[in-house]
């Protein structure tokens, strides 16, 4: 994540007014980009909880000769007869100046963000454990497009360190790299550093841990070599991971601010942790020109996560999961069109803004080749280093560098809701000439205009050798000729996921995270529920539902024949029948559950298990305690994408956790030997 909010609401401003911003407007705003420099001192008296600042301010541009700037009305500025006040809106005080190097001095008192809800609201720290100021406090001044350098010292309480972007050279920071944003934060941590190959990585806690902090320093270095080598020079020179006050993932040029318990998390150190480094060559040095969507955060997510991923030889099932997520939280009138994406704030602005847009960049690879994808990616970031960039200036780099023109391709992708669908028409084999000739019909079913597209069809030989050839689909049915040496044993439409597209129900495993759509939903309670969890059931039901009224109903009526029903309590009479429908490795006795052959003891454990069967998706939670259902309800979103999770009832700790194995996906076919 990278803190952007400010642009985001400047472009969600300009799209709900129908204004524009092309290409061409954003290589203006480059060419004379507004440059504030900035001498700050801060004085930080927290008896009193006020924050002085000395700002020796000059203003430079080829574009302007006037100026005007904006300040939080937090703050009380000293008179000055070189400003002059214009206007207080929305918790700003705007300045018109009157030359172009200004001597400010101001003060005012901040408090604290109680209980920083972070993906949705901007967040303040300044009390005794720590400070943290970002752009949306605007504590310092700032003017629309403004790009800022600065040098910045601060007076701390005794045995407080200070962060911020640049370079500390004695007690001050000096970043000469135009920034979007100016950052400051201080408190009393444990500090760790260690020079490498490309920056000095460093390690910021609340409370000493050199076992985490080396684990920490040395994953710095790995991942900033592997990813300068990638992708050019780290355009910084540290890195610092900062235990943050809040359970927060940040990241800001060259730091992030990672939860106490976030960071302590096994698995971070291989998931978010590469990702918020990479935000430091996407999004915190090319910066986004988000008037026309917010690309970095797909664009990051792919060369880090996806690509973890796919080092681990789990790329094809994180492409499934991607588009199991797309397809689940977009659905129900939910979806909106890429170029609309800013900042991610629930499920579905992740769906979209992170997975579709990685998928686009995983098909753009697949488009112009692995090699001038690369190439690409090196001349963004050598053009655009500390500049803005949009999809528009993204797509004219790609086309340059691989000679193709991008501009349906990248137009059906970013202009369009929804994604395509894919289903098999009539198919006939053959053999002629001692060759083997495969007629296939595909279509597209999904509703208005057919997309372009490079569809892969994998045909798999006795020998095991797999064949792939690429078909270009561009209506909405096309018969394809396909020819082979010899006969195959069953040929695939996009087995591997390739392409960004909503999958067939059988195509992809049952995943919790229907949880947490926005489609409708029937609770299934059962008339003999066990004596003190009457009201743990109807607080779950109430955790769990979208809906005001959400739809209930008792275990012996009659099911609705579609959509997503959720049993409680697996003595719930409906279940009678639907797992034998369902076909899955699950059997549920009154004593335990027998899950991959394994059984594991009811009571002792709890239990979210989700099947398919026909038309409805079932949806089973069982708990035999309302605080181990409520546990089992705090832990599950984190475990949308598994069938089923099994939980350890008094511990917490997850003993067993999967997806079903699919094996007959409608987009294969299958001929006898």
């Amino acid at each position: 994540m990278t803190l952007i909010r400010l642009f985001a609401i400047g472009a969600w401003l300009m799209l709900s007014l129908g204004l524009s911003i092309n290409a061409s407007a954003n290589a203006a705003a480059n060419s004379h980009p507004l440059s504030l420099q900035h001498q700050l001192k801060l004085k930080i008296d927290l008896a009193s909880n006020r924050l002085s600042v000395a700002d020796q301010l000059r203003f430079s541009s080829t574009a302007a000769e006037t100026w005007q700037f904006s300040l939080s009305d937090q703050f009380s500025l000293d008179p000055n007869p070189a400003i002059e006040l214009l206007a207080s809106s929305n918790g700003l005080k705007h300045y018109r100046a009157k030359q172009a190097e200004l001597s400010l001095h101001y003060s005012g008192q901040l408090k604290s963000t109680p209980n920083c809800a972070w993906l949705t609201q901007a967040c303040v720290k300044f009390d005794s454990q720590g400070v943290y100021l970002d752009s949306n406090s605007q504590w310092y001044p700032d003017t629309t497009n403004a790009l800022h350098t600065f040098e910045l010292s601060a007076e701390l309480p005794k045995d407080w360190v200070s962060l911020s972007q640049g370079e500390l050279i004695q007690a001050t920071w000096k970043e000469i790299q135009p920034q979007q944003a100016i950052y400051f934060l201080a408190g009393p941590f444990k500090v760790y550093s260690e020079p490498g190959k490309y920056a000095t990585a460093l390690v910021y806690l609340q409370t000493a841990d050199e076992a985490l902090a080396k684990q920490y320093l040395a994953a710095t270095h790995q991942y900033i070599e592997s990813y300068s080598k990638q992708l050019g020079a780290y355009p910084y020179r540290k890195f610092a991971t900062v235990e943050s006050f809040w359970e927060t993932g940040w990241g800001m040029p060259s730091f992030t601010l990672l939860g106490s318990k976030v960071m302590r998390l096994p698995f971070i150190l291989g998931s978010s942790f590469p990702h918020e480094i990479v935000h430091n060559w996407w999004g915190n040095s090319v910066y986004v020109d988000s008037t026309l969507g917010n690309w970095s955060e797909g664009l990051t997510a792919y060369l880090a996560d996806y690509q973890l991923s796919a080092g681990k030889g789990e790329a094809m099932n994180y492409r499934r999961d991607t588009l199991q997520k797309y397809a689940s939280f977009t659905d129900n009138f939910q979806d909106f069109p890429l170029k609309e994406f800013q900042s991610r704030h629930d499920q579905t602005t992740q769906a979209i803004g992170y997975g579709k847009s990685l998928m686009l960049f995983h098909m753009l690879k697949q488009q112009i080749g692995r090699d001038k994808f690369e190439q690409g990616l090196q001349t963004l970031y050598k053009d655009y280093a500390f500049k803005r960039a949009s999809f528009a200036d993204l797509q004219a780099v790609f086309e340059k560098v691989s000679g193709q023109s991008l501009k349906d391709f990248f137009a059906q992708w970013l202009e369009r809701t929804g994604a395509p669908q894919l289903a098999l028409g009539e198919h006939q084999l053959t053999e002629e000439n001692s060759e083997i000739l495969l007629n296939l019909s595909l279509k597209q079913t999904q509703a208005g205009e057919p997309y372009q597209l490079k569809v892969p069809v994998l045909a798999r030989f006795k020998d095991e050798r797999i064949e792939t050839q690429w078909l270009d689909l561009n209506t909405a049915q096309q018969t394809f000729k396909l020819e082979y040496a010899q006969k195959p044993l069953a040929v695939a439409v996009d087995p591997n996921f390739e392409l960004l597209r909503i999958p067939a129900l059988d195509e992809v495993p049952a995943a919790l995270i229907v949880l947490y759509n926005a489609q409708p939903k029937t609770f299934v309670i059962a008339r003999q529920v066990p004596a003190g969890m009457e009201l743990a059931w109807e607080e779950a039901i109430e955790a769990l539902s979208r809906e005001d009224k959400p739809k209930t109903q008792y275990d012996d009526a009659p099911l609705p024949e579609e959509g997503i029903v959720i049993l409680l309590g697996g003595d719930n009479a409906a279940l009678t029948g639907l797992l034998e429908r369902a076909k899955q490795p699950f059997k549920l006795s009154e004593t335990a559950y027998t899950l991959n052959s394994v059984n594991y003891t009811c009571g002792l454990h709890s239990l979210a298990l989700t099947l398919n069967a026909g038309k409805q998706q079932l949806v089973l939670l069982d708990a035999t305690t309302p605080e181990a259902l409520q546990q089992l309800i705090n832990k599950l979103p984190h475990y949308g994408k598994y069938s089923y999770v099994l939980f350890n009832s008094a511990s917490g700790e997850n003993v067993a956790k999967g997806q079903w194995e699919m094996t007959d996906s409608p987009l294969s076919i299958q001929f006898k030997p």
